[in-house]
């Protein structure tokens, strides 16, 4: 909302018309987010609106704080004084978002991911139905006939990440903070052919390029939990 109270005017008046006024809209919008900006001159918001707070905390005209921000939520933005617009006796309030997102407060990192070729599905079952399984059971069996559990898991699952660790190979990757762990490079070069195809203005090609970032998708996740069942699949287990 924008304000600007003449300096000659009455500001009990004008205060009275403002509370009016914001208290509809918060009455209609409870959730909002409120800013109320403008020449406040000699007049405070803060009179009768009092849970709302004033952003800007340095002159705008001459020695005076005239030029006034109000939100519904404290420390909303971060203000900063420019050089004034044009031939105007009041600077500029440059109105900056408080909130950083995720994505510009951490920085992309690396990490190593397992990556499954074609084949190693069908090779490391091939693998385990060659697997004499009864061997794991007798090295942690002790002359009494007692299994140490513990030994015997811990070799069956050495045995099966030794399986997997030949079938597949680590690569290292990009990830930014806020990217989702099914997020591969080939969505990312969906993603641009989708944003590439909006600038062109092409409506045939944006919708054939939203279909293949919507399957590429659905792909993406359907391969994600693919490898999260192989994970856990990987995990201790008796045989018998």
């Amino acid at each position: 909302m924008a304000v600007y109270i003449p300096p000659d005017s009455k500001a009990k008046e004008a205060l009275h018309e403002l509370y009016e006024a914001i208290s509809k809209l918060q009455t209609t919008y409870p959730e909002g987010l409120f800013i109320i900006a403008g020449d406040f001159n000699h007049a405070n918001l803060k009179s009768v609106l009092p849970k709302f707070y004033q952003q800007v905390d340095f002159p705008t005209r001459g020695p005076n704080i005239l030029d006034l921000v109000y939100t519904n939520i404290k420390s909303t933005y971060k203000a900063t004084p420019l050089p004034h617009f044009g031939l105007s006796d009041h600077i500029t309030v440059q109105l900056t978002p408080a909130y950083k997102p995720l994505l510009r407060r951490a920085k992309p990192g690396s990490k190593q991911v397992r990556v499954w070729p074609e084949t190693a599905d069908a090779a490391l079952q091939d693998c385990f139905e060659c697997t004499d399984w009864f061997i794991f059971r007798e090295a942690a069996t002790d002359d009494d006939q007692c299994t140490d559990i513990n030994e015997y898991a811990e070799s069956v699952t050495a045995y099966i990440n030794k399986c997997i660790e030949d079938l597949t190979v680590m690569k290292t990757i990009t990830v930014c903070a806020n990217q989702k762990t099914w997020f591969t490079s080939e969505l990312h070069k969906l993603l641009k052919a989708r944003d590439a195809a909006f600038k062109t203005g092409d409506v045939a090609e944006l919708r054939t390029a939203r279909n293949n970032l919507a399957r590429g998708i659905k792909l993406a996740k359907q391969e994600h939990a693919h490898m999260r069942t192989h994970a856990i699949l990987s995990l201790p287990y008796q045989t018998h």
